[in-house]
């Protein structure tokens, strides 16, 4: 039984210049092979003969094993559009999360359990962080059922699409969605897998999406956009090499900072992964590189494909902003193009640091085809992303402000475009350090950008992937009194009703109160919109 099943999978493997040519992609295209014995994704969808391959309109039962992750949301709401029928399982999910899953068709069982799988079962993905032994993953050995890991399972769909990859150690998810969002308003419906929620579609992944301009948008799509091969934007992280999984056409590198200690002990190591990833790319393919970044344009020597470089410092740049300035409206560059002409983008991003981010989405999206007339158009009506600079609402005339940022570059960042939305008024930062090796080996990082907020609190580190004890709550104690050092108005939260405690006793109307880190801070607005309810019911 077991060897018919393993049959049934790997006759996908077929001759890859017939597949090539049922494509109609050229012999010397971009797109490589699959890794052998697996199958292709063209395979997999449903009622798909595009390679004529026996059985697979059948194969259409997709199984999640983490499936709450951000990057596994994505690939869940890929799949579902695509038709399949999708359920999956994590321990960590929330209400929120299980209601989104299930307006969407997806079931999502909150443990692990090999009962949970379907009686057919097509395809299992798992979080790299789910081990061998779940008995979810054991379960479907058994079956024979095909197992990726969520950066094989992205590197599978990149090798159907003209891959677009966004790197780096800061404002991967933001370009990421801002690139999307802007090919999907010129008319080039690109698919998309973002390591955040885009508030305008409420999805992580979106298959093959096309939003249509609005009429006063002062541009329509293009026709010849139709004939460009499908487009995939995907955020790609470095994490334990995860990025070495995909086959981008395409790279948009945002900048190298040290970060995941636990998997990159010095930062050769992770310099040397970044050049390797960076290596794959093909000779006819794109690099768009920050020049503002030491590290980034020492690893982009390392492609054989064509850089472009992107700047806001050095106006021998291909794009250099030779203007930014935070407005009312968000982030105003006039940035100067490849051909010396100028063009004006407002994007309502807060922030200086995302120029860059505007900027290589600007590239990227003229290597496409958008004009700089369309990016403008499109740019002005970003949604965003959550957990980026999101307001979350007002209690007692104080603002509240969620964000992910969870290094020290990006605290900082954070704090200083609070400080341009809502000049004049005291600026809380409320931080949940995430991870102990990260904490220990940048706090004297997260001590100075932590200086810039008017009031800190500190809750104890949030030790994902990594065994806990009395040091997550030693190390933010150390920041505490590190920050103390120049601002006495620094203070350890042991848990959320300590915070919420600290905050109602300093905090006062007109303040600003961003509550940071990647870890489950953010639980803290369960507490907040049941206030605003009761304060709106009274």
């Amino acid at each position: 039984m077991r060897i018919c099943r393993f049959r049934r999978y790997f006759r996908a493997t077929v001759d890859v210049r017939a597949a090539l040519k049922r494509l109609e992609v050229s012999q010397d295209s971009w797109m490589s092979s699959p890794r052998p014995g697996w199958p292709r994704m063209d395979d997999l969808r449903p009622g798909s003969d595009t390679l004529g391959v026996e059985g697979a309109a059948a194969i259409r039962r997709l199984y999640c094993v983490g499936m709450a992750g951000t990057g596994m949301k994505a690939i869940a709401e890929w799949f579902a559009a695509a038709g399949w029928q999708v359920s999956g399982s994590d321990r960590s999910a929330t209400p929120k999360a299980t209601a989104q899953f299930q307006s969407r068709g997806i079931r999502l069982y909150p443990d692990h359990s090999a009962e949970h799988l379907p009686q057919k079962i097509d395809l299992l993905i798992y979080s790299p962080a789910v081990p061998e032994t779940n008995p979810e993953r054991l379960a479907a050995r058994e079956l024979g059922t095909p197992q990726w890991s969520y950066p094989q399972a992205l590197g599978q769909l990149m090798h159907g699409h003209r891959g677009i990859s966004i790197a780096g150690t800061h404002g991967k998810s933001t370009t990421t969605a801002l690139i999307g969002h802007v090919l999907r308003q010129a008319g080039l419906a690109p698919s998309i897998l973002c390591g955040a929620e885009m508030i305008d579609t409420g999805l992580n992944g979106v298959l093959r999406a096309r939003s249509i301009p609005p009429l006063d948008a002062g541009f329509s799509p293009s026709p010849a956009n139709e004939t460009r091969d499908p487009i995939l934007v995907a955020e790609s992280c470095e994490y334990r090499g995860h990025f070495l999984e995909l086959s981008p056409r395409v790279v948009g590198l945002l900048g190298i900072e040290p970060d995941h200690f636990d998997c990159f002990p010095t930062f050769e190591r992770a310099i040397a992964t970044y050049r390797e990833f960076i290596s794959r790319i093909p000779a006819d393919g794109l690099l768009v590189t920050n020049r503002d970044c030491e590290t980034a344009c020492s690893v982009a020597s390392s492609s054989p494909a064509r850089t472009v470089f992107v700047s806001t410092t050095d106006d021998q740049a291909d794009y250099f902003a030779e203007r930014v300035e935070s407005t009312k409206t968000g982030l105003s560059m006039t940035v100067r193009l490849p051909n010396r002409t100028r063009v004006s983008i407002t994007c309502p991003l807060w922030g200086q640091h995302h120029a860059i981010n505007i900027l290589t989405a600007l590239a990227i999206a003229t290597e496409h085809g958008v004009t700089p007339a369309e990016f403008t158009a499109a740019s002005q009506t970003f949604a965003g992303i959550r957990r980026r600079f999101e307001r979350r609402g007002d209690w007692h005339g104080v603002t509240w402000i969620d964000d992910y940022a969870h290094h020290p570059t990006a605290v900082r960042a954070l704090i200083d475009a609070a400080r341009d939305r809502f000049p004049g008024r005291r600026i809380w930062c409320v931080f949940q350090p995430h991870q102990i090796s990260r904490t220990r080996e940048l706090s004297d990082g997260f001590i100075k950008a932590l200086c810039r907020a008017d009031g800190v609190l500190v809750q104890p580190v949030f030790g994902a992937r990594e065994a806990t004890g009395t040091e997550r709550i030693d190390l933010s104690r150390q920041l505490v009194e590190g920050v103390r050092r120049e601002n006495p108005n620094a203070h350890f939260v042991a848990d959320l009703d300590h915070t919420w405690t600290t905050l109602e006793t300093h905090t006062r109307p007109g303040d600003v109160v961003l509550t940071v880190g990647a870890g489950d801070i953010d639980h803290i607005y369960h507490e907040l919109t049941g206030r605003l309810r009761r304060n709106h019911a009274s």
